[in-house]
């Protein structure tokens, strides 16, 4: 009788583990495809708030032929940043900066800042002072 107590006991063991490796497989798998959905929604919103301030139709724009409208940028950087991203419509955070063909950051008012998100920083310095 020895025997069958150990068999049912390593039985045990290895049906528990198992079910906790399954269990581990399934969170995991149900975690990566949240994060998957999390990323496609950023990547529209980023879609969005680009086509808001560079579509010649779009009420927020700041492009204008090809250039910056630098009183309607104006305009932008003195709404609320709560403001901003109600007009956006969008639910992440955002910051909308310049870059000139190479990749840099361009200054908008004689500052790195962007306009959005104080909590996002560029090159070390808050978006926004917001």
């Amino acid at each position: 009788m020895g025997i069958k107590k150990s068999q049912s006991w390593s039985l045990d063991i290895v049906l528990g583990v198992i079910i906790f490796s399954a269990a581990f497989f399934i969170f995991y798998s149900l975690i990566d495809a949240d994060s998957g959905t999390k990323a496609q929604n950023l990547k529209e919103e980023a879609s969005s708030v680009t086509k808001q301030v560079a579509s010649q139709e779009a009420p927020l724009r700041v492009v204008d032929k090809n250039e910056i409208n630098i009183t309607k940028l104006n305009e932008l950087k003195n709404l609320s940043y709560a403001d901003l991203k109600r007009r956006m419509r969008v639910e992440g955070d955002f910051c909308i900066y310049l870059e000139d063909d190479e990749g840099n950051l361009v200054l908008i008012n004689n500052s790195y800042r962007g306009i959005g998100s104080p909590t996002i920083n560029l090159s070390g310095t808050p978006c926004s002072q917001k």
